[in-house]
């Protein structure tokens, strides 16, 4: 395998597909990015088996081949490259990368042992509908907040994609906070569960894309492609939980708030909580809302922020309070669409739900209770 290409051109699909590769995994040769030069393509593929990407690389093939190569080490290469022309050439153990000034001899690993199944294509592509991206991404992030980090209960790292007539609620939780996002007219109806993790890769892969971004669903993976990027994340088993009733039936009242404000309250008014000691919210009066934490160890913090009380005969609401998790109440307003918050109030034991200023996003906020 020979080829000629330009540095930036082949950084950016190399970098791509490196975002897949998992550094420490169960199979060595996992930990390489695979190069496929045959049939006047270039291919360029990285996986840890949840997620695959591969990238067409716009490169002159002087001579075909494959070769599997570390990740790491090349990325690293590819990375410190001066701008300028690169010739990668196969020589038998090693690849070698050259510029005009630089030269660098890579060891190979046994490309033979790389999964076959991740250099097939595992879709109908007779079957891929476009997808509107922009609308679909943005949904998928503003969910993904409330998704559990890689390594806890498997479902509830996901996302999932709950079809009903012509929308798909998109839903995550780790079971302490509930994301739902309405979208519409989705043009695949058994996408099921899949990884945030995964999915979130897939944005960054795409989200500055100018060109038409095609979406396939088959049994065991959700596949997204254009003319230059592919990406394949692998659907998750198990049954989602039941998150339709978990939205108090009833709304006592609602606190109006611009969002920018209560951001920043938050920010100053948790110095002190180490992103995991309670944030309590209380009501002054009519207009205000008092927002304080308190560290054993360290200190407190106090700040009151202007509020538009919201709800029919609600009564004198002064005293009443609710504590949260402070990273949890960030999150779930910072993703808000608008410029006011509003957080909607059951009982002061029952959940928060957090909107802004469109209908199709909800965040459900477990209170946490203080001694």
């Amino acid at each position: 395998m020979k080829i000629k290409a330009d540095v930036r051109e082949l950084k950016k699909v190399i970098m791509a597909v490196s975002r897949a590769v998992d550094q420490k995994p169960s199979t060595p040769s996992l930990q390489g990015i695979y190069i496929k030069c045959l049939d006047g393509i270039c291919e360029v593929i990285g996986s840890d088996l949840d997620l695959i990407i591969k990238a067409k690389a716009n490169v002159h093939i002087e001579v075909e081949g494959e070769c599997l190569v570390n990740a790491k080490i090349l990325t690293e290469v590819m990375r410190k490259l001066p701008s300028g022309k690169v010739i990668v050439s196969d020589l038998g153990s090693e690849i070698k990368i050259e510029t005009e000034r630089s030269e660098y001899n890579l060891r190979k690993l046994d490309h033979l042992t790389y999964p076959s199944v991740l250099l097939n294509v595992n879709y109908n592509e007779s079957k891929s509908q476009k997808i509107f991206a922009d609308e679909l991404f943005s949904s998928l992030k503003k969910v993904g907040v409330a998704a559990s980090p890689e390594g806890g209960k498997p479902i509830l790292t996901g996302v999932y994609f709950d079809n009903t007539e012509n929308k798909t609620n998109l839903v995550s939780t780790d079971s302490y906070r509930l994301a739902v996002n309405t979208v519409f007219d989705l043009p695949i109806t058994d996408a099921g569960i899949v990884s945030f993790r995964s999915l979130n890769e897939v944005i960054k892969l795409f989200e500055e894309s100018e060109e038409e971004i095609f979406i396939n669903s088959s049994e065991r993976e959700l596949h997204f492609y254009n003319n230059i990027f592919y990406a394949a994340v692998r659907k998750l088993e198990g049954n989602f939980p039941a998150y339709e009733n978990l939205f108090p039936k009833e709304n006592l009242f609602s606190l109006e708030i611009q969002k920018s404000n209560i951001l920043e309250a938050l920010d100053r008014s948790t110095v002190v909580a180490e992103g995991f000691i309670p944030v309590t919210l209380k009501i002054v009066d009519e207009n205000t809302l008092n927002i304080s934490t308190t560290n054993k160890d360290i200190g407190g913090g106090t700040e009151d922020v202007d509020v538009k009380i919201l709800g029919l005969e609600v009564g004198d609401l002064t005293g009443f309070e609710m504590s949260f998790n402070p990273n949890f109440l960030i999150q779930g307003i910072e993703v808000l669409e608008g410029s006011n918050a509003y957080l909607r109030f059951s009982s002061n034991e029952k959940p928060i739900v957090i909107q802004g200023e469109e209908e199709h996003f909800q965040y459900l906020l477990m209170p946490v209770r203080t001694s």
